[in-house]
């Protein structure tokens, strides 16, 4: 689908449920991490990218203060006053337009009554964070009717805040992020204790592919909690012995080698993998600008082992999808992509080797567990703004 076709679909739709055209349009895209699996939340390092596929919103400000949102995919309509915004319990995928509305109010903006219509080409619970480029495409719709000029970081401070405070997923800032600075041509190097990222230019002979497990997890699941709280477990423990430790990115692979065995089994060996993953990141940075691609395919394969043994974020179907991936024409390196626990994986392949690739991986992957996956290549997009 075409941005015009897209475009025509959501005015049909929106003078359908609201008798008039929308006069404005903001979107965000989703992202796919390179490297640095749950780096994110221990104020590490992490090589992030956007990619295109994306989330509209077709809007008409109103002359009151209330806030009706529908959705063309997620299906429903929402509708809550800026006045009082509350919990949406019939239509969740809406809590993430509320908590934008909630936090940037609680910010001091002033916000006003819109109508809106969403649609995504953003996989959900497929670790390519539609709900960031839900929250950041809300954002640049609230400021866009109320006539603000919001700084992308802090459009991303408030995503991550929504999602914490408002839905309840204790989620770091990583997606947010992405969605919202992303560069078209670039990846990002984030550092996530001080919220600030390098552009890393993208070599044209490598492309990136999502390999799409079709198996959902969910984000606010016990287990990515389990996991958080195992690492802050860890830093604590570390702190004790060496000071100044806040989080895992403060420890290096000396230090925890020397303190591994006074920490608790299960915790010993999350922590270990967050401070490998973390010294991959800029390793990877570097190898994938350069077109090192011995050390990507490396770098890669400790990923996922490190994801699977130590930090115990893989699935059977990731497993399967890993090695038909390895095995596909022009396939340089993979890994996996998003929380884990199911959903997307991501190979870097030989421009030109896309459709070999794809037409390989599909059928292997399908014999093996039954399902029919989606794989398509991506590239990186502008963030979130106005379409105009």
């Amino acid at each position: 689908m075409t941005a015009d076709e897209r475009m025509a679909l959501m005015t049909e739709a929106f003078a359908a449920r609201y008798g008039h055209p929308p006069t404005l349009w903001t979107r965000a895209p989703g992202r796919v991490d390179l490297m640095g699996s749950h780096t994110d939340y221990n104020h590490g390092f992490i090589l992030t990218m956007t990619i295109d596929r994306d989330t509209w919103f077709a809007a008409r400000p109103r002359a009151d203060r209330t806030v009706r949102v529908a959705s063309l995919d997620m299906g429903g309509e929402s509708t809550f006053s800026l006045d009082a915004v509350n919990t949406d319990h019939d239509q969740r995928w809406a809590n993430y337009v509320r908590g934008m509305a909630s936090v940037m109010q609680e910010a001091g903006y002033t916000l006003a009554g819109v109508d809106a219509l969403i649609h995504t080409t953003v996989p959900v619970s497929a670790g390519l964070s539609s709900s960031a480029a839900l929250e950041m495409a809300a954002g640049r719709m609230f400021e866009a009717v109320a006539g603000l000029a919001i700084d992308p970081v802090q459009l991303a401070v408030f995503g991550q805040r929504a999602e914490n405070n408002f839905v309840g997923v204790n989620c770091g800032i990583l997606d947010q992020y992405t969605s919202a600075v992303g560069q078209a041509g670039s990846a990002l190097l984030l550092d996530a204790r001080t919220i600030t990222s390098q552009n890393v230019p993208l070599t044209p002979d490598i492309r990136v592919v999502i390999c799409d497990t079709r198996t959902k997890r969910e984000l606010a699941g016990s287990e990515y909690g389990r996991r958080r709280a195992q690492c802050e477990e860890g830093a604590r423990a570390l702190a004790a012995f060496y000071p100044g430790i806040t989080h895992l990115r403060d420890v290096n692979l000396a230090q925890f080698e020397a303190r591994a065995g006074e920490l608790e089994p299960e915790v010993a060996r999350r922590c270990r993998f967050i401070v490998e993953e973390n010294a991959r990141v800029a390793a990877f940075a570097t190898a994938l600008s350069a077109g090192d691609r011995s050390a990507m395919r490396d770098l890669c394969a400790a990923s996922f082992a490190g994801a699977r043994d130590l930090y115990e974020i893989t699935s059977c179907e990731m497993q399967v999808m890993l090695a038909a991936m390895l095995a596909a024409p022009g396939c340089i390196a993979a890994r996996q992509a998003g929380a884990g626990f199911g959903g997307c994986m991501a190979a870097f392949v030989e421009a030109g080797s896309e459709t070999a690739f794809a037409a390989q991986v599909a059928p292997a992957y399908q014999a093996a567990t039954g399902i029919e996956p989606h794989i398509y290549p991506v590239v990186a997009s502008a963030g979130a703004g106005r379409v105009e």
